[in-house]
C-alpha cells in the first residue's frame, strides 16, 4: 500500500463512531486514539494494472499503546499489537462505511445491524504481516487499504493491506483477507457463535 497515494477528500471519524465501535475492547486495549477516512484518487485501469494494492478506500489513524495488555514490556511493537490494532482500524473503516452507504455490498447495513454482527460474522481467513525497522508503540500512525471487494454466496470477501510506522523510520506491513457473513439476520443473535476477529 502506497501512504503517500493522493486523495479526493479527507473525513474526520467522530468520536462518537470510534467509541461505539471500540467498545467491545477492554478500555486499557483501545489503542487506536483518533481517525480519518480517505478517498483516494482513482486511476485509470491501465495504470492501474501497474500497480499492486491500489486502494478502493482508505483510513489513516493515530495510536497508543501505554503498556502491553498480555506481557511485560517488550520495549517495541510486537505481532499481537499489530493484530489488535489492525481490527481496531478495521472495525473502525467498516463503521464509517457503513454510516456512508460506501459499500454498495452492505447497502442494506445501518449502524445498529453492524454493531450486533461486528463480532460474530467478521472472520480472519488469511493473514500476514512482515516488521522491517522497529516501531515504538508509545506514538505510531497506521493506515488500512480496502484494494478488492467481492461477494459470493451469503459471503462479502475484503482484501486488504494495512501498514503501521512512526517518525523515526519504524514499520511493519500486512495483507489480511476478511469473509463477512451477510446472511439475513434474525431477531436475536446467537451469541454461542464463534469470531475469529476480536
Amino acid at each position: 500500500m502506497n501512504i503517500n497515494q493522493e486523495f479526493t477528500k479527507v473525513d474526520n471519524v467522530s468520536q462518537n463512531l470510534l467509541d461505539e465501535f471500540l467498545q467491545p475492547y477492554k478500555e486499557h486495549c483501545k489503542y487506536l486514539k483518533k481517525a480519518q477516512f480517505q478517498y483516494p484518487e482513482q486511476i485509470n485501469s491501465h495504470e492501474k494494472s501497474k500497480t499492486e494494492n491500489q486502494a478502493l478506500w482508505s483510513i489513516k489513524a493515530d495510536f497508543l499503546i501505554p503498556e502491553s495488555c498480555y506481557i511485560d514490556s517488550t520495549g517495541h511493537f510486537n505481532s499481537v499489537e499489530f493484530n489488535i490494532c489492525y481490527n481496531q482500524l478495521f472495525y473502525t473503516m467498516i463503521a464509517h462505511m457503513v454510516e456512508n452507504k460506501l459499500l454498495d455490498v452492505m447497502k442494506d447495513w445501518d449502524l445498529e445491524s453492524y454493531r450486533r454482527r461486528q463480532l460474530s460474522d467478521f472472520l480472519i481467513v488469511k493473514f500476514s504481516s512482515a516488521f522491517k525497522k522497529q516501531i515504538n508503540s508509545s506514538d505510531f500512525q497506521g493506515t488500512l487499504s480496502i484494494n478488492k471487494c467481492s461477494a459470493r454466496g451469503n459471503l462479502i470477501i475484503l482484501k486488504t493491506t494495512c501498514n503501521f510506522y512512526n517518525d523515526a523510520g519504524g514499520w511493519a506491513e500486512g495483507d489480511v483477507t476478511i469473509a463477512i457473513l451477510n446472511e439475513k439476520q434474525k431477531d436475536t443473535v446467537d451469541s454461542s457463535q464463534e469470531t475469529v476477529v476480536a
